[in-house]
């Protein structure tokens, strides 16, 4: 398969740069499969692109077929166009990102992997440094372009705020809480005593300590506690516990601590949430009609064995 592929990327390869030649059509470097105002968007960009989006940076990632493969180059080339024309509107107003934040970023980054774990993770990806900071550059410039030139554009009203919170009140509702200790081990014998001494009162880390089990401190809302823990649990006071309950090689048993009633949200929470929602709803508006505009007055130019790009809509994942 990754033969297949590699002759595949050689063929489009092939076509590219067939096409770069064609009167009227893409004149850029080598290597290049579109422009927007003159700034080059390369295939090795393209492709960087292509495997963050629809691989996670997974080398394992099963290949795509052929159609496939084509059709997520059309659809990242179209998100690249559509950033890259945020990227020179910044650039021709005044708001264009600073260096220091762009090295911030990936300092911030980095920070979140061992030393040297990042630049494993690209070389094994197959990305480009370069490719992966042209990238960020991006994203960042279109997180400013919507706090800085949209978000202040946007307002709501305190009828928007009304009408949101009555056609989703469902959505303010603090689910039944339930706080419990999961007790696991291998031996039936030490979790039916770690049990007794949790319901008596003894402190996890003691309990934890003295009998050799795991011991889960959880708080859960019900909805999201598994069904057969639930069942063990529902029938339960707070400070008794359950039977114990064999799961593969391993044992377990649940004393319950609290459960919290139902609640809904204080008026304050309430009301950043609604605001939050409406804005996040008109700016997706505001931003996919800026972006309509806009692209009718940048020149784009776009090789044509990725043509149409700008409109290749969802690709298959």
């Amino acid at each position: 398969m990754k033969r297949k592929r590699n002759a595949y990327l050689t063929l489009l390869m092939f076509c590219l740069a067939a096409a770069l030649l064609l009167p009227g059509e893409l004149r850029a470097v080598p290597g290049d499969v579109a422009e927007v105002d003159g700034q080059g968007i390369s295939f090795s960009e393209l492709e960087s692109a292509r495997i963050s989006l629809f691989t996670g940076f997974s080398p394992n990632a099963p290949e795509p077929d052929e159609a496939t493969l084509l059709s997520q180059y059309r659809y990242v080339l179209g998100r690249i166009i559509e950033e890259a024309a945020v990227c020179r509107y910044m650039e021709q107003n005044g708001f264009a990102l600073a260096p220091d934040a762009l090295e911030e970023e990936e300092r911030r980054i980095r920070a979140d992997y061992p030393e040297g774990a990042f630049d494993d993770m690209l070389i094994r990806s197959g990305l480009e440094i370069d490719d992966w900071r042209r990238a960020l550059y991006r994203c960042l410039s279109v997180e400013q372009f919507l706090s800085k030139v949209l978000r202040p554009e946007i307002t709501i009203t305190a009828d928007e705020v009304q009408q949101y919170y009555l056609a989703h009140t469902e959505e303010f509702v603090v689910p039944e809480l339930w706080h419990f200790l999961r007790i696991l081990g291998r031996d039936i014998k030490a979790v039916e005593a770690a049990r007794a001494d949790l319901a008596a009162g003894t402190e996890a880390a003691e309990a934890r300590q003295k009998h050799l089990v795991t011991i889960q401190d959880i708080n859960m809302s019900i909805d999201l506690v598994p069904e057969e823990l639930a069942a063990a649990l529902a029938p339960l006071a707070p400070g008794k516990a359950s039977k114990v309950i064999k799961s593969g090689q391993e044992y377990t048993a649940l004393v319950l601590l609290t459960k919290t009633p139902p609640s809904v949200l204080d008026p304050a929470e309430i009301s950043q949430r609604v605001e939050r929602a409406l804005s996040e709803e008109k700016m997706r508006s505001i931003y996919e009609d800026w972006l309509r505009k806009r692209l009718k007055s940048v020149k784009v130019r776009i090789t044509p064995a990725l043509a149409d790009a700008r409109n290749a809509g969802e690709a298959k994942r």
